[in-house]
């Protein structure tokens, strides 16, 4: 989980302009973490919690943790009154409406947030899509971001911020779910055709090597590790979430053209991903514009940042 010091780390150097004082939250698949930021923009302050777990009241609790980051925000800094609120949630995510449309992790249905939210710390709330606010902290601080870009996430699933023209497309909270994208790919044991969350996905990752390896690992960094010290099954289930992910880009580059794609997530550090996909990618392109590929410079405090954005204004 984000620790407070590596959300201070990033955070600290940037300001999201001047606005509200501002709680961030962002709710993630294991933590949840906030953030205070004054009337400049400027961080103030961070605290972190583990996620509720996959229940009928996950929803509930959810919005008692962010109640709780807003009363000890509010104890630790009285010289700064939180005035608006922004969340970020994973799942599909409404944004006009505010609403927790469906989270296959966490388990809730059509939750208006926003308004339970707004109800209960008695401030104006905005709720958006975790992965779509990570990436609009990535194109407003990364330089040179051209207009027609995108974001691919790689975590538990997998899922893509993409802006057109220099908008970011939420069609009601579908666009983006990339992760449910087919692809075709070779593999040690044939082909692989399915969703690209079933072969690339950090969690895939893992799985497929200890099925293949029967070794256990810890998570798709230690597939990655395992490969850098000579593990040849390591290498190959790496390859291969690799090829799939030049596959699904592939796709995205037919669809929406975007001229940069930024990988984010853990595995998003290995120099062996990046260039990999890029090879992967261009040799499927024909007459498109090969984007360019490039690694998040926010890490996992992307979507807070996203999320602060939120409170001045950006959509």
């Amino acid at each position: 989980m984000t620790t407070r010091e590596e959300i201070h780390r990033v955070a600290a150097g940037r300001s999201l302009g001047p606005g509200p004082v501002a709680l961030a939250v962002d709710v993630g698949g294991t933590g949840m973490k906030a953030v205070l930021f004054d009337s400049a923009g400027r961080f103030v302050d961070a605290i972190t919690a583990p996620t509720p777990e996959c229940t009928d009241t996950a929803a509930g609790e959810v919005v008692d943790v962010v109640a709780d980051f807003r009363a000890r925000f509010a104890t630790a800094h009285p010289a700064h009154p939180i005035a608006e609120a922004a969340v970020v949630l994973p799942g599909i995510v409404d944004e006009a409406t505010g609403t927790g449309v469906f989270s296959a992790n966490l388990g809730w249905r059509d939750v208006p947030f926003a308004a339970i939210l707004s109800e209960r710390l008695g401030v104006p709330v905005t709720v958006s899509h975790d992965v779509r606010s990570a990436g609009r902290a990535e194109f407003a601080f990364a330089e040179a971001m051209p207009d027609n870009a995108a974001m691919v996430t790689i975590g538990t699933g997998i899922a893509a911020a993409i802006m057109v023209e220099g908008t970011l497309v939420s069609a009601g909270g579908f666009a983006g779910e990339v992760g449910f994208t087919e692809v075709t790919v070779d593999v040690a044991d044939g082909v692989f055709r399915g969703p690209i969350e079933h072969i690339a996905s950090a969690a895939s990752i893992a799985k497929r090597y200890t099925a293949r390896s029967r070794r256990d690992v810890s998570g798709s960094l230690g597939v990655l590790e395992a490969m850098h010290d000579g593990d040849p099954i390591a290498a190959a289930v790496f390859a291969e979430a690799v090829d799939a992910l030049g596959a699904m880009c592939a796709q995205l580059v037919a669809v929406v053209a975007p001229e940069v794609i930024v990988f984010g997530g853990g595995l998003s550090s290995a120099d062996e991903l990046l260039d990999g996909v890029d090879a992967a990618l261009r040799s499927r392109l024909d007459f498109h514009r090969a984007p360019h590929i490039r690694r998040a410079g926010l890490g996992p405090v992307a979507g807070l940042i996203g999320a602060g954005l939120l409170t001045r204004g950006h959509a």
